[in-house]
């Protein structure tokens, strides 16, 4: 069995369990979190190691911490296996500061004969009464924040791990240990000096945060809410993401971490991609107009035509024009590479329908899709697809009707037996023999239907001479490598146009 802790101990160590990979950091040590066994000259010990010697410590998962059941008294099963045990005699050190309640200092000494340098630091409740024990390990033996760790960790809370003011450091992380009282620093690791020694500042130590060279305003504000925060700062060509952390002892906040990051680097990544952004939205934007430049052009010339015949030619083609500059409108006007397929497939229902509305024909026209968005490339081809096909039911599935219903979905497959339906005019197959759930939601599907007169008899897509039926097999099978089918409504008269494709 454990050694019987009270709801207060286990809550401090809780606290402490869930921040130590921050503390192993911030001290650049391994710490260990160590809590004697009942009845026993034993240890359990639970370690981590900070981020760059991960190789030789890697942040374990603490288990004896946080699987106890509060409902239950607060003791441990023998069953449930620790991280590591080890014997009272073999950490005197250890021992000596649970037994005498301070703080001890010495050396550990490994079989390979190194020496690591070795400082306990006894952990008590509010009667003062020690139950368990940090050990701060390193042979590099850089102790400037040990201290400091060791009371960040005493006051540490368990929902300070999801506030990302307390996320990890990285090895290249600037280090600053700020006194609340005056404002000043007490110390500064390696990064941090190099840092301002690139911005021109010499030694930190002994500075002020509100100096014209530093200006932390974030140290004043973190003294008013008491609350960590976060600040990007600007300083001479240098990005700076800084942390600051209050540190509390006896309830008030005595010291000021603060964690500087030099993301410069990131900064100029983001500038440079808002760049690129902007120029291919001005493409976008330059495309769409020559598109809608040659349409109007070919609109001139469908006015001017003499024959019915070059009309619908040439208002075809308008219409195609126009389902193509459509994405290119959209793409000039979002900051990304991908369409919403719900707005255009709206747009090109709009375009279409208003340059081939027939009076004498009631219609009930109906579109829907799913929510998502498709990449350019494949947006402008479904556009090419989906206009086609609704010319193709307007101008001949409708033929001596006096009322009608046409409807137009692109949605994800329900399950993945529908693209057996499908026919490749390419021979190309997609489809599955499972229903996997993740495979159906990769294939999309446009379905155009139409309630008129039907497909003619003896009618094979194969050999069809119309254009825009050529146009869809040829984008389905080059462009979207995907399948069309073009088939009498199962019940009913009327025409149901499939193309599938994987995304």
């Amino acid at each position: 069995m454990l050694t019987q802790l009270t709801q207060e101990q286990w809550n401090i160590l809780d606290g402490m369990r869930c921040n130590l990979g921050l503390a192993a950091d911030l001290s650049q040590a391994k710490i260990s979190l160590v809590l004697p066994l009942d009845r026993s000259r034993r240890f359990i010990f639970s370690a981590a190691g900070p981020e760059k010697k991960a190789e030789t410590n890697a942040a374990r998962n603490i288990v004896f911490l946080s699987v106890f059941d509060q409902a239950e008294p607060l003791t441990r099963s023998e069953n449930t296996e620790p991280e590591e045990i080890t014997r009272a005699e073999d950490e005197p050190l250890i021992t000596r500061a649970l037994e005498a309640n301070a703080v001890t200092e010495g050396f550990r000494e490994f079989e390979t004969g190194q020496f690591a340098r070795l400082k306990v630091y006894p952990i008590c409740d509010a009667q003062d009464r020690c139950f368990a024990a940090a050990a701060f390990e390193d042979r590099e033996a850089d102790v400037v924040f040990w201290d400091t760790t060791m009371d960040f960790l005493r006051g540490s809370k368990k929902d300070y791990s999801t506030n990302l003011c307390y996320r990890r450091l990285s090895s290249i992380d600037g280090l600053v240990l700020v006194n609340a009282e005056d404002r000043r620093i007490l110390a500064a690791n390696n990064a941090a000096r190099h840092i301002y020694r690139v911005l021109g500042v010499g030694a930190l130590v002994g500075r002020y945060t509100n100096s014209p060279e530093i200006y932390w305003n974030g140290v004043d504000s973190v003294l008013q809410t008491g609350k960590a925060e976060e600040q990007e700062l600007q300083q001479k060509g240098l990005f700076l993401d800084c942390r600051f952390i209050p540190l509390r002892i006896a309830k008030n906040i005595q010291r000021i971490i603060v964690v500087i990051e030099d993301i410069t680097q990131l900064k100029l990544k983001d500038e440079e991609l808002r760049v690129k952004a902007a120029v291919i939205r001005e493409i976008h934007h330059r495309v769409k107009n020559n598109l809608q430049t040659i349409a109007s052009l070919l609109r001139l010339e469908q006015r001017r035509a003499a024959s019915e015949e070059a009309k619908v030619v040439l208002r075809d083609s308008i219409n195609r024009i126009s389902s193509i500059a459509l994405v290119h409108e959209y793409l000039s006007g979002q900051g990304t590479e991908t369409v919403d397929i719900n707005d255009l497939g709206n747009g090109i229902f709009r375009t279409v329908m208003s340059s081939m509305k027939n009076p004498d024909l009631e219609l009930e026209m109906k579109f829907t899709a799913d929510n998502l968005r498709l990449p350019s490339q494949q947006a402008a081809s479904l556009a090419l697809v989906l206009n086609e096909l609704l010319q193709n039911a307007l101008e001949h599935g409708f033929e001596n009707c006096k009322k009608g219903k046409l409807t137009a979905a692109i949605h994800y497959l329900a399950s993945a037996t529908e693209t057996g339906e499908t026919r490749a005019a390419s021979g190309k197959d997609l489809s599955y023999e499972s229903n996997n759930k993740k495979e159906s939601e990769n294939i999309l599907l446009l379905q155009v239907e139409d309630d008129g007169v039907g497909l003619p008899a003896g009618f094979d897509l194969h050999k069809t001479k119309s254009l825009g039926l050529k146009i869809v097999q040829t984008v389905v099978q080059s462009d979207l490598k995907g399948t069309f089918s073009l088939e009498p409504r199962p019940k009913g008269k009327g025409t149901v146009a499939k193309v599938s494709f994987l995304l």
